[in-house]
């Protein structure tokens, strides 16, 4: 598959899921806290939880679309969360997301957490909807795979350790651990939760599908570390060189940025070596593993 075709198939799937996530709000009650939860949501985005989801259906041979589209519906109302209350000042305090103010700005800091409180809900709602008619056994294991990202020893683990990066040892493995919490978690799920879906699914390759999808959260997390000195406020669509400005612990200020690369390398070159030892032709997801690894903002 060619670099254009490879962008076509992501562009094609961004605006899928983006109809998807336009389509579920116009079925909601209008009101201020829907705004909120709006803004953050449909303003934009890289959609990458969501082609993971879709480039797994389509390696694994899933056939019913609707399962699909309520997976990444479910993954893109948690990161739309996470991000809400990522900005807030008392978190990571960014007044810009994806070229617009942060909810917070826009509207104010009590909405904005009420905002990601209901994005965080509404994605177990479509999840546990009788709509969603997939067996109940895979149901309550998919929510409970997206609960743990998420949760104490998750994604909000990793939020924890980022407020309290000052104060902790500065090391590559403290850092690994905190990006692998904050953002490998839920794409990791997000690789996982389809892969459920398959009638070729056997549990024997459930940690092999989970390791794909760390490698590559691992991947997403040392390139926006290396973007955030290299790229511009307008092309990342929030505050450039913000990390470096608040001492923030990456793998720049750790080990530079040259290293940085050769680590990012090295770790594609695993993640592609993991693709071609799974049992069966991940083609889709290597093609999106490659554009994830090549993205500029």
């Amino acid at each position: 598959m060619t670099e254009d075709s490879i962008n076509q198939w992501v562009l094609t799937h961004q605006k899928r899921i983006d109809v998807i996530l336009q389509d579920f709000f116009n079925n909601q009650k209008n009101t201020l806290l829907k705004n909120a939860c709006e803004y953050t949501l449909l303003n934009g985005g890289k959609r990458v939880r969501s082609l993971l989801i879709y480039a797994i259906g389509e390696d694994e041979k899933i056939l019913n679309p609707f399962h699909l589209d309520q997976l990444a519906l479910s993954v893109e109302l948690i990161h739309a969360y996470s991000l809400t209350h990522d900005d807030l000042p008392s978190m990571d305090d960014d007044s810009l997301r994806r070229g617009k103010p942060s909810c917070h700005i826009e509207f104010n800091e009590g909405q904005a957490i009420l905002a990601g409180d209901a994005l965080q809900s509404l994605a177990f709602q479509v999840l546990s909807d009788n709509n969603l008619n997939i067996h109940n056994d895979i149901k309550i294991k998919i929510i409970n795979i997206l609960s743990q990202s998420i949760g104490l020893n998750g994604m909000a683990l990793g939020q924890s350790m980022d407020i309290n990066s000052d104060k902790m040892n500065s090391s590559i493995e403290v850092l690994e651990r905190l990006q692998e919490l904050k953002t490998g978690a839920l794409i990791k799920a997000s690789c996982v939760i389809p892969f459920l879906l398959s009638k070729n699914y056997e549990e024997i390759y459930l940690a092999d599908m989970a390791n794909i999808g760390h490698l590559i959260g691992k991947i997403y997390q040392i390139t926006d570390d290396i973007l955030d000195i290299e790229s511009n406020t307008e092309t990342l669509g929030k505050t450039a060189d913000k990390d470096r400005k608040n001492n923030k612990m990456t793998y720049i200020s750790l080990v530079g940025k040259k290293e940085a690369l050769k680590i990012k390398a090295n770790i594609f070159e695993n993640l592609n070596k993991s693709i071609e030892q799974f049992p069966r032709k991940l083609i889709a997801l290597q093609n999106l593993a490659h554009y994830i690894y090549k993205r500029a903002y």
